[in-house]
């Protein structure tokens, strides 16, 4: 297995490389943090054997996106797999006070950055002419829109919809296309939004964090592992007719 994690410095992103290696896989993590090269090295320490490599990248900037790519493609001899992991949380304020460059921002990250990715990988798959997967990451606040989270829920709304246009298409050439809806994740941008919810409310993080899990009927957040074993299901055969789908991984949150 050949694959491209996008957001892979830390976080989910670093749990799904990690996975990936772990299942005898080779990776390139791809960052804006530069941070993403000491990840890389990480864990081509435990897994010397393995073809792993960090790139720093903005998957906003096209010219970055393509540099990623290519160099991703050298140095794996082709892909299998592309995750598309990386994305920012955004402003944590109503409509009619978010700056509209903010909000651009947002959507240039999460929903266009995801769009140049996958279309170069797309590309390269096609070229190859043996199939692949592309796994897009949504939220559950993609499919429910909350308080404040405008610009961050439009996005992923976003990513479900071109995962969805993207599988029709790429379906006739063996290309699955699918997106995860992680719930509520122990990362630091999810404790960082508990951090801001506190200081608005008036509250402390840990009256925060302790409301959160009341609403998640198992009860726990959601880990890196959790992320990662759909996304080893999804690229493996088990899926192999599984496209255009968003699978929920939330613990048991619904939403309407």
């Amino acid at each position: 297995m050949r694959a491209i994690v996008t957001g892979a410095a830390r976080g989910l992103g670093e749990a799904i490389a990690t996975r990936i290696v772990e299942d005898g896989g080779d990776v390139v993590l791809v960052d804006v943090d530069p941070a993403v090269e000491v990840t890389a090295k990480r864990l081509s320490a435990k897994a010397p054997a393995a073809t792993i490599a960090g790139v720093v990248a903005d998957v906003a900037l096209v010219e970055e996106c393509a540099s990623a790519v290519s160099g991703a493609l050298a140095v794996l001899g082709g892909v299998d797999l592309l995750v598309n992991n990386a994305g920012i949380g955004g402003p944590s304020t109503p409509v009619v006070s978010t700056e509209p460059e903010a909000f651009r921002h947002v959507l240039d990250v999460n929903l266009v950055g995801t769009f140049l990715v996958s279309r170069l990988v797309a590309s390269a798959m096609l070229a190859q002419g043996a199939g692949g997967s592309i796994v897009n990451m949504g939220s559950l606040f993609g499919q429910q829109g909350v308080p404040g989270g405008a610009a961050y829920s439009a996005s992923k709304a976003g990513v479900a919809l071109l995962t969805q246009s993207m599988a029709r298409e790429l379906a006739p050439q063996g290309i699955r296309v699918n997106a995860i809806a992680p719930g509520h994740m122990a990362t630091e941008m999810h404790w960082d939004e508990l951090r801001a919810r506190a200081e608005r409310a008036g509250t402390s993080f840990e009256e925060q964090l302790a409301a959160v899990r009341a609403e998640i009927p198992l009860g726990r957040h959601g880990t890196g592992a959790d992320i990662a074993g759909v996304v080893t299901w999804l690229a493996s055969a088990d899926a192999s007719y599984v496209t255009g789908q968003t699978i929920g991984v939330n613990g048991g949150v619904f939403h309407n």
